[in-house]
């Protein structure tokens, strides 16, 4: 409180002031949300360069196989549109491997039963 001449005198609400903030901050900590920090969007972004990556690095790494079967054997052009069609085939395999990795979120291959091969 501010008294006639302008100082500041200790309060007598002080005591409760400070009973009411601590009861204020615990409930405050007992309703926050938990925050899970597994998934943000950074690294949501992450996971999706990770698999632009892999799937042009097999295009590009099949273009550049044709291209130089096409320049070896002769084959012009179909030496680069094997190599083009096998780098997009295996582009596609790397992304759903990784995607299948990756789905649960623990980076571990899904169970069996998660399986296409099984059509019992």
């Amino acid at each position: 409180m501010i008294d006639s001449e302008g100082r500041d005198t200790p309060s007598t609400d002080t005591p409760d002031l400070d009973t009411l903030s601590k009861k204020l901050d615990a409930l405050k900590a007992k309703h926050a949300p938990e925050v899970e920090p597994t998934q943000t969007s950074g690294s949501n972004i992450g996971e999706g360069l990770k698999y632009a990556s892999e799937f042009s690095a097999a295009v590009l790494v099949g273009t550049a196989l044709g291209w130089g079967a096409d320049k070896l054997i002769g084959v012009s052009p179909f030496g680069l549109l094997i190599g083009l069609f096998l780098g997009f085939c295996a582009g596609v395999m790397n992304v759903v491997r990784a995607a299948r990795e990756g789905m649960d979120g623990s980076g571990e291959d899904l169970p069996p039963e998660f399986d296409e091969g099984d059509d019992a």
